[in-house]
């Protein structure tokens, strides 16, 4: 039952990590989307074996890193 509920929620928060990286990108949605799936290549070469969900968190967490 677990898995099924996140298999179910996951995409939704896929999704929800995605709208964030776009509104804290400061591009349009199609130069944050490429951005975004340039740095997704980037860290599953990087740190192979993790989540998309994962990958999404960590670009979102250096990027507001970055910027402190």
């Amino acid at each position: 039952m677990k898995a099924l509920m996140e298999f179910i929620q996951k995409p939704w928060r896929i999704n929800r990590l995605q709208n964030k990286y776009y509104n804290l990108s400061f591009q349009s949605r199609n130069e944050a989307r490429k951005s975004l799936n340039r740095q997704l290549m980037l860290l599953k070469n990087k740190y192979p074996g993790y989540s998309q969900e994962w990958y999404l968190e960590k670009i979102i967490y250096d990027l507001q890193r970055d910027r402190r």
